[in-house]
């Protein structure tokens, strides 16, 4: 003892790390003894040295979860233990005390099924009553049922591999103690609160067990925050004394921070429960009555000490409140409405308030807050309440109010952040602004004029400001109000833009001449701003800009068939071409502008476009090869074709043949002579330039317009082929032909007849095979990056023409289905080579790859496995990359296809060799690795056929296997693997009525091989 006791002390201490390592390897020939259960429980109990206490605490844990421990064994060491920590509790120090507990209950879980329910009453009994005992032993007995909730509540990856069981075990425990036990613990939690005990520390662990109950119910895959509780709660949960006992104790310890955030926590809970533990719609209503009119005080008078934090969690209570208040239906819910828009305005105003005295970078709780009550404000809106028009006019001037000061306080227009956040930043504000324009609708004369007012104000402020310099600091800040009021302003007038047919929403009628106002308003910004822009692009915010274009395109598709015009679109056309054109390095200028000029199809402005001379100059400068924008980035003019053809297909299509002829001659001449080579810069950039209005032209395909766009289009794809041959070592166009196709199959292979359809794949096989045929031997010399780029459009290319039910093959089923198969494996062949283990590393290919793979597995197995031998090992072995991939979809698919193959060729009797190399891998990551559920799971449905196919092979890969084992541990290893193969059904007897039942016994079958092995390897 005394050794192991100065190996845990040397450990503790952070000696040197020679000394760590000794007392390490002391602790793991300690744990490893045979006498190691025994040694734990004499070190536990006569050691005073915390950190060998502890050590044995999880050394018993350890041992006694393996599976070759009896039920009676395991029941033993809970009794020692539970003796243990009923008598030494309080001479333990607190991370001793806590992780004995925590082993109690780990241990009583894994026995809770392996017992009769008498054994289990009688443990459930003595953990009650050490909890209801007013002496020393009922600390002992309150977080004992504190760590046995917790325990027996979640079920996670981690608690499945720490216990080795399946997470159907844990679902089991959990469903047995909720039948019979869980009421009982909260009949005696409930009295606890009603009746809390004077020490505080102990009154807090009851306020923990009471969250932990709550929580329970819990709906794990649901957007609810409601607790559908249990009927058989009644008694104890819904009671007024219950109720004013909790309010009792949180104006008692106020003061405690801790404590009060706690009991804070369970009143947010209990406003959650709904469900059968009510008897009527009344009886609910009765109790959210009593929660809110005991916060009512707190609501009113918070602490001044603890503001932030109980601010905060009331803001939540009051959201549980309204959310469940919400869910009641009938005339029952309707005395609690006003109450609750009164004291949610309250709050609000309390918060916004406060925001607007503290300092402007010191806001974040009030924002907080407020970001809680606007989801209440949206039920309450929803629900039609009274007393909405009075508190929109109270808190939205508020609202706007703060914003535009928290907007000033970050300069966005002076510092690059990272994208992804920025846009979900961006995206969280625009969610928070479309709760509270829903709140301002509710209010819309006076609203509108607020907005009216605040942007005209701001204009001018732009306006009038000395220096116009965006390098000035107050300068940006008005750019960061004007832009907050242009974003605003247009989600209060159209909320709902991108349905099928956006509507003016209803609350707007009334004040329709001030939604004129406001549209003048924010169109004769856009058009001094692309002024501007116009004359000295380098002097302008983009920031102000992008802002104007979304809110305009979000006003066009709702305002313009009311207030059409021809200026309309001779502004929006104008304002495409002047941002295209000096601000072609912005992409989100770029995407913006395309947004607005897509957005005209969806109304009438389409017939106003043909007759607008800006539309004709931007098409002609877009579409020509001769046009005046040939200097901006091909990619971004292939956008922009884009739209102009989804809006002149619509009303004239004729204008599109002659510049589609144009592109299509040109880039014919370029191919066919060969004085044109491949070294030519100027001739490579006329190429990507057309091939990128191609792109466009091919992705603006719809039902409406395929017939006018299909002469156009097809004579495209031996022109495409003939182009990779002859630009085949051109780093920039090769991957732009080769996302040519993959628009042009996207959106036109499912309008395309039987017979073009099947040209098509002819032209998409060529192409692939002219890219697969030169990647050996030309002269590009690519980056992973770009090597990822291309194979990914491949892949993504065959992953278009293989997608289901895409084609009608009725007149000719099977010889066309047939062809397609062909081609798909054809280029499958060829891609399979290009994919390294490095490229496999990327997640979005390795996906697009193992999504392919499966479907073609799970499709044409038979195909799959006569592919070329080398091939084949290869695609195997890709296989064995995705099963340890960190992308649980990829696992999932990999095993999946290793098991779909084996289980082919178990049925049709062949043999393919290589298979055999995924058994000991799979066993290696099974007996020697955590591997998460979703591993376990995916080596069932792979390990059940893969064991199958080599059972005449089997024992020499356990063998192998086993081979460098220490010798003490391969007879174990052996015996579990012969039994685990001894559960496998005759392979002559299988069916298709008993394969689900076999495979679910096997997968029984591998958790407990897992559990049994695993532990023994791992303490061995």
């Amino acid at each position: 003892m005394q050794v192991v006791e100065e190996a845990c002390a040397a450990f503790a201490a952070g000696r040197s790390t020679s000394e760590r390592q000794a007392a390490e390897q002391v602790l793991l020939r300690f744990k490893q003894s045979p006498h190691a259960h025994v040694d734990s429980l004499h070190l536990l109990m006569q050691s005073t040295v915390p950190m060998a206490q502890f050590h044995a605490v999880s050394t018993l844990c350890e041992l006694t979860l393996l599976d070759r421990v009896s039920v009676a064994q395991r029941q033993e060491t809970i009794g020692l233990l539970l003796s243990h920590a009923t008598t030494q509790y309080t001479s333990m120090p607190s991370f001793v005390s806590s992780a004995l507990l925590v082993t109690i209950s780990i241990l009583v879980k894994r026995n809770w099924l392996d017992v009769d329910a008498a054994a289990r009453d009688v443990v459930l009994s003595h953990m009650t009553r050490l909890a209801s005992t007013p002496d020393a032993s009922q600390v002992v007995g309150i977080k004992l049922l504190l760590a046995f909730v917790t325990e027996m509540r979640g079920s996670s990856d981690k608690k499945t591999s720490a216990m080795c069981q399946p997470m159907a075990f844990h679902t089991a425990c959990r469903a047995r103690l909720e039948q019979d036990g869980l009421v009982q613990i909260a009949a005696l939690t409930a009295h606890l609160l009603q009746h809390p005990p004077a020490s505080p520390a102990l009154l807090e662990q009851v306020y923990l067990l009471a969250i932990e109950l709550l929580q329970w119910f819990e709906v794990a895959d649901s957007s609810s925050i409601l607790l559908p509780v249990d009927a058989r709660w009644q008694p104890y949960v819904v009671q007024p004394t219950l109720i004013r006992a909790i309010f009792a104790s949180y104006n008692t310890h106020r003061a405690s921070t801790t404590l009060s955030h706690t009991i804070r926590q369970v009143l947010i809970l209990l406003a959650s429960i709904t469900g059968s533990v009510f008897s009527t719609p009344a009886q609910q209503v009765a109790f959210l009555t009593w929660i809110f009119d005991g916060a009512l005080f707190i609501f009113h008078h918070p602490l001044p000490a603890n503001v932030e934090r109980e601010v905060v969690d009331m803001c939540q209570l009051t959201y549980r409140l309204v959310s469940n208040w919400g869910a009641i239906l009938g005339p029952d819910a309707t005395q609690l409405a006003a109450p609750l828009v009164s004291e949610v305005t309250k709050l609000s105003s309390l918060l916004l308030h406060s925001a607007l005295q503290d300092d402007e970078n010191n806001a974040m709780w009030q924002m907080e807050g407020l970001d809680v009550l606007m989801d209440a404000w949206s039920i309450l809106t929803q629900r039609g309440s009274d007393g909405l028009e009075a508190a929109s006019a109270q808190v939205v001037p508020l609202y706007l109010q703060v914003r535009l000061r928290l907007v000033c306080s970050t300069d966005d227009n002076a510092e690059e952040e990272d994208e992804d956040i920025e846009e979900n930043v961006a995206k969280t504000l625009e969610e928070q602004l479309g709760l509270v324009a829903a709140l301002a609708r509710l209010n819309a004369p006076q609203n509108l004029v607020l907005c009216l007012t605040l942007l005209q104000e701001t204009a001018d402020q732009r306006r009038r400001h000395p220096t116009q310099s965006l390098d000035d600091e107050s300068f940006r800040h008005v750019l960061d109000k004007l832009h907050f009021l242009v974003l605003f302003t247009g989600i209060v007038l159209a909320d709902d833009y991108k349905g099928e047919k956006p509507a003016i929403p209803a609350a707007m009628e009334p004040s329709i001449h001030l939604v004129e106002s406001l549209l003048h308003l924010v169109l004769g910004l856009l058009a001094d701003e692309i002024q501007a822009v116009d004359a000295a692009p380098h002097r302008v915010s983009p920031y102000v800009s992008e802002q104007l274009l979304a809110t305009t395109t979000r006003l066009h598709v709702t305002y313009f068939e009311r207030f059409r015009s021809s200026e309309m679109v001779d502004l929006y056309c104008k304002a495409a071409t002047i941002y295209v054109s000096n601000w072609y390095t912005q992409p989100h200028i770029v995407q913006n502008a395309v947004d607005l000029l897509l957005a005209m199809p969806k109304t009438h402005a389409v017939d106003l476009c043909m007759h607008s001379p800006p539309f004709q100059a931007l098409v002609q400068s877009i579409l020509s090869l001769q046009g005046d924008m040939n200097y901006i980035p091909s990619q971004s003019r292939g956008l922009v074709a884009e739209a102009l053809v989804r809006i002149v297909v619509v009303a004239n299509p004729s204008i599109l043949t002659p510049f589609v002829t144009s592109w299509h001659q040109q880039l014919s001449v370029i191919v066919n002579q060969p004085s044109k080579r491949d070294d030519d810069v100027q001739t490579q950039q006329h190429v990507e330039i057309i091939l990128e209005l191609f792109a466009g032209l091919a992705r603006s395909t719809e039902t409406r317009s395929f017939a006018a766009l299909e002469p156009l289009l097809l004579p495209w794809l031996p022109l495409l082929v003939a182009t990779l041959e002859q630009f085949d070592t051109v780093a920039q166009i090769v991957p732009v032909v080769l996302k040519c196709a993959c628009d042009f199959v996207e959106a036109n292979l499912a309008y395309l007849s039987l017979e073009k359809a099947l040209a098509l794949y002819g032209h998409c096989d060529r192409l692939i095979g002219t890219y697969c045929a030169s990647n050996p031997t030309n002269q590009r010399t690519l980056s992973e990056e770009e090597q990822f780029e291309d194979v990914f459009m491949l892949l993504t290319l065959l992953s278009h023409l293989v997608a289901k039910d895409v084609i009608d093959f009725s007149d000719d089923s099977a010889n066309s289905a047939g062809i397609v198969a062909d081609v798909v494996f054809s280029g499958l062949n060829q891609v399979i080579p290009l994919m390294t283990h490095d490229l496999l590393q990327y997640p979005k290919l390795s996906v697009q790859y193992f999504t392919l793979v499966s479907y073609l597995v799970d499709v044409y197995p038979e195909k799959v496995v006569r592919l070329n031998p080398a091939l084949l090992n290869q695609l195997l072995q890709s296989l064995v990359v995705g099963m340890q991939h960190t992308h649980t979809d990829i696992v999932r698919y990999s095993f999946q296809s290793v098991g779909e193959l084996a289980a082919f060729q178990l049925r049709h009797h062949t043999s393919t060799s290589g298979f055999g190399q995924f058994i000991p891998m799979i066993l290696q990551m099974l007996v020697f690795e955590t591997s998460p559920s979703v591993v376990v799971d995916g080596a069932a449905i792979a390990l059940y056929s893969l064991l199958l196919l080599e059972r005449a092979n089997v024992f020499g890969i356990a063998q192998a296997f086993c081979a460098s084992m220490d010798p003490s541990l391969q007879e174990t290893m052996m015996q579990a693997l012969s039994q685990l193969t001894q559960s496998l059904p005759d392979p002559q007897t299988i069916s298709i009525a008993t394969s689900r039942k076999n495979k679910s016994h096997f997968k029984t079958n591998l958790y407990a091989f897992v559990a049994h092995v695993r532990g023994y390897i791992q303490i061995k």
